[in-house]
């Protein structure tokens, strides 16, 4: 039987600082995706949307792992019967982080924190000292990254093939859209991998804009997959037998470099 992975991508339109709303259209969007969706892949910050200069609101809006919204979120996953991925402002004290979510139908969570802070981002969050970690969901090793850390090929590094798919959530502007469609297609090629980036859409609280439909799915060859079911969303199958007779027939991974990133040195 053949292996796939069925992903939908949302490019939302994050309310400034509205939880409540933004999970109601986060449901709205689950009403309506393809009855066999695995995983649901959310922007950035997509609670919140993105807050980089507002210190006392970006302490109000940050949570814990177990606050109300990581619970909609489990509660979500259960009820429909998918995994969701994105990211949230994380409190653990004393730090606030930008943080990566992977919540399981089971409530089985997995957590990232962005590695690679973005100009203000520095001021306000704390930096991530772990690398991401490699969630096996039916039949995928997927690995996850936030926004600017696609920037940093080292970071994305498939060091011995250890994941399929790399996933992006991002809040990418549209002055910027033409860069981030490219670097989707490298980490794609170097990496032999499927890449998922989620952007949002919509324009900010500062007047930021962003695409309407920036999100991707790049396959292992560089090439964009999916239908798109919706002007802010896309639906797509990984064929994860396909990529391994790709990587098998190509084997471009024996020949890379073993390097500790974290240690900043080969191996």
């Amino acid at each position: 039987m053949n292996s796939r992975l069925n992903l939908y991508t949302i490019s939302m339109v994050s309310s400034w600082c509205d939880k409540e709303a933004n999970l109601g259209l986060l449901e709205n969007y689950l009403n309506q995706m393809p009855s066999n969706t695995d995983l649901v892949v959310l922007p950035e910050l997509f609670s919140t949307s993105v807050i980089t200069d507002e210190e006392d609101v970006i302490n109000n809006m940050s949570e814990r792992n177990t606050g109300n919204t990581l619970q909609s979120l489990r509660d979500m996953a259960n009820k429909y019967n998918v995994a969701l991925a994105g990211s949230f402002i994380a409190r653990t004290e004393p730090r606030i982080y930008n943080r990566f979510f992977f919540i399981e139908p089971n409530g089985e969570s997995y957590y990232y924190d962005k590695r690679h802070l973005f100009g203000r981002e520095n001021k306000y969050y704390a930096r991530g000292n772990t690398l991401p970690p490699i969630i096996r969901y039916r039949g995928c090793n997927i690995m996850p990254i936030i926004c600017y850390d696609i920037r940093f090929p080292c970071w994305c590094y498939n060091l011995k093939l250890k994941y399929d798919l790399l996933l992006v959530v991002a809040s990418w502007p549209k002055v910027r859209e033409y860069a981030w469609e490219q670097l989707l297609i490298a980490r794609a090629i170097e990496n032999q991998a499927y890449v998922c980036g989620s952007n949002r859409s919509g324009i900010d609280r500062t007047g930021l804009e962003f695409p309407e439909l920036s999100s991707k799915i790049i396959n292992y060859k560089g090439e964009p997959i999916g239908t798109k079911t919706t002007s802010t969303s896309i639906w797509a199958s990984l064929d994860i037998d396909a990529l391994v007779e790709a990587r098998n027939k190509f084997p471009v991974w024996k020949d890379s470099d073993d390097y500790d990133i974290l240690n900043n040195q080969m191996l």
